[in-house]
Protein backbone atom coordinates (compact mmCIF):
# COMPACT_ATOMS: atom_id res chain seq x y z
CA UNK A 1 0.00 0.00 0.00
CA UNK A 2 1.53 3.19 -1.24
CA UNK A 3 1.22 6.47 0.64
CA UNK A 4 -1.97 8.01 -0.95
CA UNK A 5 -3.57 4.63 -1.09
CA UNK A 6 -2.81 4.50 3.30
CA UNK A 7 -3.87 8.77 3.48
CA UNK A 8 -7.12 7.56 1.67
CA UNK A 9 -7.56 4.38 3.97
CA UNK A 10 -7.46 6.52 7.20
CA UNK A 11 -10.03 8.88 5.84
CA UNK A 12 -12.38 6.02 4.83
CA UNK A 13 -11.50 4.53 8.38
CA UNK A 14 -12.47 7.97 10.24
CA UNK A 15 -15.42 8.63 7.88
CA UNK A 16 -17.33 4.63 9.15
CA UNK A 17 -16.68 6.09 12.02
CA UNK A 18 -17.91 9.52 12.14
CA UNK A 19 -20.90 8.70 10.14
CA UNK A 20 -22.00 5.93 12.16
CA UNK A 21 -21.93 7.84 15.44
CA UNK A 22 -23.97 10.20 13.06
CA UNK A 23 -26.78 7.60 11.91
CA UNK A 24 -26.88 5.09 14.66
CA UNK A 25 -29.80 6.80 17.00
CA UNK A 26 -31.95 7.46 13.74
CA UNK A 27 -32.16 3.42 14.74
CA UNK A 28 -33.37 3.82 18.22
CA UNK A 29 -29.88 1.69 18.90
CA UNK A 30 -27.79 2.87 21.46
CA UNK A 31 -23.67 2.64 21.68
CA UNK A 32 -20.74 1.73 23.53
CA UNK A 33 -17.59 1.84 22.81
CA UNK A 34 -17.63 0.13 19.37
CA UNK A 35 -20.42 -1.83 19.59
CA UNK A 36 -23.93 -0.74 18.79
CA UNK A 37 -26.58 -2.51 20.14
CA UNK A 38 -30.70 -2.50 21.26
CA UNK A 39 -32.69 -5.10 23.40
CA UNK A 40 -36.05 -6.80 23.14
CA UNK A 41 -37.91 -9.46 24.61
CA UNK A 42 -35.30 -10.64 26.93
CA UNK A 43 -33.01 -10.75 23.48
CA UNK A 44 -29.75 -8.43 23.27
CA UNK A 45 -28.68 -7.78 19.74
CA UNK A 46 -25.26 -5.72 18.42
CA UNK A 47 -23.30 -4.91 15.51
CA UNK A 48 -19.97 -4.11 15.16
CA UNK A 49 -18.26 -2.41 12.05
CA UNK A 50 -14.51 -3.16 11.36
CA UNK A 51 -12.55 -1.44 8.29
CA UNK A 52 -9.02 -2.77 7.30
CA UNK A 53 -7.99 -1.42 4.28
CA UNK A 54 -10.73 -1.41 1.43
CA UNK A 55 -12.71 -3.96 3.66
CA UNK A 56 -15.26 -3.33 5.72
CA UNK A 57 -16.87 -6.49 7.76
CA UNK A 58 -19.84 -6.12 9.81
CA UNK A 59 -20.37 -8.84 12.38
CA UNK A 60 -23.96 -9.46 14.10
CA UNK A 61 -24.58 -10.71 17.52
CA UNK A 62 -27.60 -11.88 18.82
CA UNK A 63 -28.19 -13.65 22.13
CA UNK A 64 -31.10 -14.08 25.13
CA UNK A 65 -30.16 -12.27 28.37
CA UNK A 66 -29.69 -15.21 30.58
CA UNK A 67 -27.24 -17.00 28.89
CA UNK A 68 -24.76 -13.80 30.13
CA UNK A 69 -26.97 -14.43 33.63
CA UNK A 70 -26.13 -18.07 33.68
CA UNK A 71 -22.04 -17.19 32.59
CA UNK A 72 -22.13 -14.76 35.26
CA UNK A 73 -23.58 -17.27 38.22
CA UNK A 74 -21.06 -20.35 37.28
CA UNK A 75 -18.34 -17.57 37.07
CA UNK A 76 -19.30 -15.95 40.07
CA UNK A 77 -20.06 -12.95 39.18
CA UNK A 78 -23.64 -12.82 39.78
CA UNK A 79 -23.48 -8.71 40.15
CA UNK A 80 -22.99 -8.15 36.42
CA UNK A 81 -26.26 -8.93 35.96
CA UNK A 82 -27.14 -5.48 38.11
CA UNK A 83 -24.63 -3.37 35.47
CA UNK A 84 -25.72 -1.34 32.36
CA UNK A 85 -27.09 -3.61 29.84
CA UNK A 86 -23.61 -2.41 27.80
CA UNK A 87 -22.00 -4.71 29.58
CA UNK A 88 -23.44 -7.33 27.46
CA UNK A 89 -21.79 -6.04 23.82
CA UNK A 90 -18.44 -4.90 25.08
CA UNK A 91 -17.82 -7.10 28.89
CA UNK A 92 -14.50 -9.25 29.01
CA UNK A 93 -16.75 -12.21 30.10
CA UNK A 94 -19.39 -12.11 28.20
CA UNK A 95 -21.05 -14.75 25.29
CA UNK A 96 -19.60 -13.60 22.41
CA UNK A 97 -22.74 -14.98 19.89
CA UNK A 98 -22.18 -14.16 16.57
CA UNK A 99 -24.39 -14.93 14.11
CA UNK A 100 -23.02 -13.64 10.85
CA UNK A 101 -20.39 -11.47 9.06
CA UNK A 102 -20.61 -9.75 6.40
CA UNK A 103 -17.92 -8.46 3.98
CA UNK A 104 -17.97 -5.16 1.40
CA UNK A 105 -15.11 -4.00 -0.86
CA UNK A 106 -15.35 -0.10 -0.60
CA UNK A 107 -14.21 2.98 -2.97
CA UNK A 108 -15.63 5.45 -1.58
CA UNK A 109 -18.04 7.49 0.78
CA UNK A 110 -21.17 6.64 -0.45
CA UNK A 111 -20.71 2.79 -0.53
CA UNK A 112 -20.06 3.46 2.81
CA UNK A 113 -23.28 5.09 3.56
CA UNK A 114 -25.02 2.23 1.93
CA UNK A 115 -23.49 -0.11 3.80
CA UNK A 116 -23.83 1.25 7.68
CA UNK A 117 -27.69 2.06 6.83
CA UNK A 118 -28.39 -1.57 4.87
CA UNK A 119 -26.38 -2.82 8.08
CA UNK A 120 -28.24 -0.88 10.54
CA UNK A 121 -31.33 -2.02 8.86
CA UNK A 122 -30.38 -6.17 9.29
CA UNK A 123 -29.66 -5.22 12.63
CA UNK A 124 -33.21 -4.44 13.05
CA UNK A 125 -34.10 -7.21 10.69
CA UNK A 126 -32.32 -9.68 12.93
CA UNK A 127 -34.10 -8.59 15.97
CA UNK A 128 -37.77 -9.28 14.74
CA UNK A 129 -36.59 -12.35 13.06
CA UNK A 130 -34.00 -13.88 15.87
CA UNK A 131 -36.29 -14.66 19.01
CA UNK A 132 -35.27 -17.01 22.09
CA UNK A 133 -36.84 -20.11 19.85
CA UNK A 134 -35.05 -19.08 16.51
CA UNK A 135 -31.58 -18.46 18.80
CA UNK A 136 -32.22 -22.11 20.39
CA UNK A 137 -32.93 -23.73 17.18
CA UNK A 138 -29.73 -22.33 15.79
CA UNK A 139 -26.96 -22.07 18.56
CA UNK A 140 -25.40 -24.70 17.17
CA UNK A 141 -23.98 -23.14 13.83
CA UNK A 142 -22.43 -20.41 16.45
CA UNK A 143 -18.24 -21.15 16.20
CA UNK A 144 -16.77 -19.23 18.92
CA UNK A 145 -17.26 -20.35 22.23
CA UNK A 146 -19.27 -23.10 20.98
CA UNK A 147 -18.64 -25.57 23.71
CA UNK A 148 -19.43 -22.84 26.36
CA UNK A 149 -22.86 -21.73 24.78
CA UNK A 150 -23.94 -25.93 24.31
CA UNK A 151 -22.85 -26.14 28.18
CA UNK A 152 -25.05 -23.15 28.61
CA UNK A 153 -28.20 -23.79 27.49
CA UNK A 154 -28.05 -27.54 28.61
CA UNK A 155 -28.13 -25.36 32.21
CA UNK A 156 -30.59 -23.60 31.16
CA UNK A 157 -32.85 -26.73 29.77
CA UNK A 158 -31.70 -27.99 32.93
CA UNK A 159 -30.11 -31.41 31.38
CA UNK A 160 -27.95 -31.13 34.15
CA UNK A 161 -26.79 -34.85 33.70
CA UNK A 162 -26.18 -34.26 30.23
CA UNK A 163 -23.89 -31.20 30.92
CA UNK A 164 -22.04 -32.52 33.32
CA UNK A 165 -21.09 -35.75 31.35
CA UNK A 166 -20.04 -33.19 28.28
CA UNK A 167 -18.16 -31.41 31.02
CA UNK A 168 -16.25 -34.23 32.07
CA UNK A 169 -15.11 -35.25 28.62
CA UNK A 170 -14.33 -31.71 27.51
CA UNK A 171 -12.02 -29.01 28.71
CA UNK A 172 -13.12 -25.70 28.10
CA UNK A 173 -10.20 -23.34 29.30
CA UNK A 174 -12.06 -19.74 28.97
CA UNK A 175 -12.78 -17.65 31.55
CA UNK A 176 -10.17 -18.59 34.07
CA UNK A 177 -11.01 -17.35 37.72
CA UNK A 178 -9.55 -18.47 40.98
CA UNK A 179 -7.24 -20.87 39.06
CA UNK A 180 -10.40 -22.65 37.68
CA UNK A 181 -11.39 -22.76 33.93
CA UNK A 182 -15.07 -22.61 32.84
CA UNK A 183 -15.49 -26.12 32.87
CA UNK A 184 -14.19 -26.64 36.53
CA UNK A 185 -16.76 -23.62 37.49
CA UNK A 186 -19.38 -25.20 35.23
CA UNK A 187 -19.18 -28.67 36.93
CA UNK A 188 -18.95 -27.11 40.52
CA UNK A 189 -22.44 -24.42 39.74
CA UNK A 190 -23.93 -27.64 38.93
CA UNK A 191 -23.50 -29.27 41.65
CA UNK A 192 -24.16 -26.83 43.46
CA UNK A 193 -27.82 -26.09 41.96
CA UNK A 194 -28.79 -29.68 41.89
Amino acid sequence: MNREEMKKYKEMKKYLENKTKEVYKTYNLKKKDYMFYLSKNNMFYSIMFLMSNNIIKVSFYAKPLWIDDILWDILNMSENKKAPISLRSVGAFTINSQIKINEYNVENEKEIDNIINSSFNDLLELSNICDEDYYLKNYTNISYQKEMIYTIVLIHNKEYEKALDFLNNTKINNFISNNKCFSDLAIEYINKIQ
